[in-house]
């Protein structure tokens, strides 16, 4: 088992924050039959690469852009932030304004890329992918004549797989699958993952991309894998992941995180919404105690102490039995999971338990605020448990994340104004320190329960809703919201996050930054920011223009540029001093007497914006700048 047969790669685009499972599980899987493999990251190496341009001449065209001068000068510092304990949140903020501003601004003409996401043309389409990969400057190409090595791994390999979670990976592994057939030609290429489960049929559609591929295998590695590599059987048993390939230094997030999997498949099963049992043949789930083994050996062997758990979720008995044993051996882990609103979580024994044992955020699919649309939806849970599950993890120090869901089939005006009303109402209990919540609009996929079973939710499905590689169909539905409505209730959903909780200016968009951030929160290492400001807090308050915003003359007025995020604004003249002020820190209520278009309810919320926005941070005031502060008032009011 010494000469490596198999590289596994995982190509670009996914999130840089940790590692992802699918590689080190497959490793693990492949030594049942005693053979050697190798693991490589091509999508964090990718994303070093992009960030390493920075300094050079790009070898592709780009869109022009104001900022690219700024965000090449300080990418790097922002991806170093993010690999270290940031100094404060507004820093953090900064930090991945930058990162992610640099990408988009760097992305060749024609493809677009983020942090979370990568476009070619419309990634639906596979006219525009094809269009794009014909180029010989695609930057997948380029990215590997400098990195083959690597992708190519030791000599010996004549069998390559890759893990495809997303849509976003399939151009880099048709272009990458191209480049490993001009250099070993009798080498076979194998993709898989949770992405070809879901979209076989229209990848197989697709002639000259079928052909690239010597096999495209939807459904789990345990059993596809024998069949692909003529192995005699299938193992499906326990198997402990290997992380022994991957760099865990090199993920963007100042802890190491690692991803574990309980169980194959989701013990519930019955959500009309959802495609994830397309992934898998049925529930397989570990059993606790080798859980336990495992996250004890991989915590010591790897120093990592975070655990990022990508079960679809656990139940309340595997967490009490998990809790119980990481507790007993004495675990140092720090952990995340997903978890259905059931009413165990109401129980604060129970939830005291979980944070004593590690657990720092549950993330739950709530969905909607109307029963009605729960039951239609078959969740199995009750909205009338929501609010005491909410209270009890806020008790008990846990953040979570809600998802919510909008325009399910037949929801109407009612049902989703249930929606809204809870999330206002329980604001107190949702914003919490690291805390947020998501809201999707729904989707008609191939092969969930309401496009298998359309007359019965009354759905229409029409034609391919982006293109011919798109899993997600336009529907008509005889009640319920329109598409109009449906979007307008999710962006008003959104706005009630981003304008009126501290939602926005807290928690990280992704859940490896929340749970490690949340941790550190914990421990006295983060500070909150300031995240409201009012017509009486102005005086305690004092602003500061954000890293990144520049000032300049504009017609008539003044312009302000952030060019960490690109955001640009114009004001009036009468505004300048204010905003000069910002440039030194003054403090609010200063400020404020320094115009006369505002009174003090209207220029705290300019100034929430401008802080929301990043245009500006806002600090609390020392009790000697607060003292100046008020004399300097009164002796203006005297005077």
């Amino acid at each position: 088992m010494n000469t490596v047969n198999i590289q596994i790669l995982f190509p670009p685009q996914f999130e840089p924050f940790q590692a992802y499972l699918s590689g080190p599980y497959l490793k693990a899987l492949l030594a049942k039959f005693n053979i050697c493999s190798s693991v490589f990251d091509a999508n964090t190496d990718f994303y070093g690469w992009l960030v390493a341009k920075a300094d050079e001449e790009l070898p592709w065209s780009i869109m022009p852009s104001d900022d690219f001068s700024y965000l090449r000068e300080h990418v790097g510092e922002a991806v170093g932030v993010l690999k270290r304990v940031p100094k404060s949140l507004t820093e953090y903020r900064w930090a991945t304004n930058v990162v992610e501003e640099y990408l988009c601004a760097a992305s060749p003409v024609g493809v677009r890329i983020g942090l979370t996401f990568l476009k070619v043309g419309n990634r639906y389409s596979s006219f525009d992918l094809r269009s794009y990969l014909e180029r010989s400057d695609n930057i997948f190409r380029l990215y590997f004549q400098d990195a083959q090595q690597e992708l190519l791994g030791p000599p010996h390999v004549s069998t390559y797989l890759f893990s495809l979670v997303v849509i976003d990976q399939i151009p880099a592994a048709i272009a990458f699958a191209r480049e490993i057939k001009r250099r070993r030609p009798s080498a076979r290429i194998i993709i898989g993952g949770p992405i070809v489960s879901r979209l076989h049929r229209q990848v197989t559609a697709v002639p000259w991309i079928a052909q690239t591929f010597d096999a495209i295998c939807p459904g789990e590695a345990y059993r596809v894998l024998p069949e692909v590599l003529g192995l005699s059987y299938a193992f499906d048993g326990h198997v402990t992941p290997d992380f022994s390939d991957l760099d865990l230094d090199r993920y963007w997030s100042c802890r190491k995180v690692l991803p574990y999997l309980v169980a194959h498949g989701c013990k519930w099963g019955r959500c009309t919404f959802c495609s994830h049992h397309l992934t898998y043949d049925g529930y397989r789930g570990s059993g606790i105690p080798d859980v336990l083994d495992d996250l004890e050996h991989l915590s010591a062997r790897h120093n990592a102490h975070y655990i990022s758990f990508c079960d679809e979720y656990l139940t309340p008995d595997q967490l009490d039995e998990l809790a119980t044993g990481l507790l007993d051996r004495g675990v140092d882990v720090r952990w995340s999971t997903f978890a259905r609103p059931e009413p165990q979580f109401r129980n604060r024994d129970f939830a005291a338990k979980l944070y004593a044992a590690g657990c720092r955020m549950l993330m739950f699919g709530l969905e909607s605020g109307s029963q009605r649309v729960i039951q239609a939806m078959k969740k199995g849970t009750r909205v009338e448990n929501f609010r005491s599950i909410l209270e009890t993890c806020k008790w008990a120090r846990m953040a979570v994340r809600l998802d919510i869901m909008v325009g399910f089939p037949g929801e109407t005006e009612e049902d989703v104004e249930k929606t809204y009303l809870f999330i206002h109402q329980n604001r107190d209990v949702i914003d919490t320190p690291f805390s947020s919540y998501s809201v999707a609009v729904f989707e008609l996929r191939s092969g969930i329960p309401v496009h298998q079973q359309p007359g019965l939710y009354s759905v229409l499905p029409r034609d391919p809703l982006r293109g011919d590689l798109d899993d997600q169909y336009e529907f008509e539905s005889a009640s319920g919201l329109t598409p109009k409505r449906r979007a307008e209730w999710r962006e008003r959903l959104i706005r009630l996050s981003k304008m009126e909780m501290g939602i926005e200016l807290i928690c990280p968009q992704n859940k490896t930054h929340q749970l490690v951030l949340k941790d550190l929160y914990d421990q006295g290492m983060l500070h909150l920011p300031v995240t409201s400001v009012d017509a009486g807090s102005l005086g305690f308050l004092r602003a500061m223009l954000a890293s990144g915003v520049r000032l300049g003359r504009a017609e008539g007025g003044l312009r302000v540029t952030n060019h960490a995020n690109g955001g640009e604004l114009e004001v009036s003249r009468s505004l300048q001093q204010v905003f000069r002020a910002f440039g030194s820190g003054e403090n609010l209520e200063a400020a404020f007497q320094l115009q006369s278009l505002w009174d003090r309810g209207g220029f705290s919320r300019l100034v929430s914006f401008l802080h929301r926005n990043d245009y500006i941070t806002v600090y609390p005031v020392t009790p000697v700048e607060r003292r100046t502060t008020m004399f300097d008032a009164a002796l203006a009011t005297a005077v």
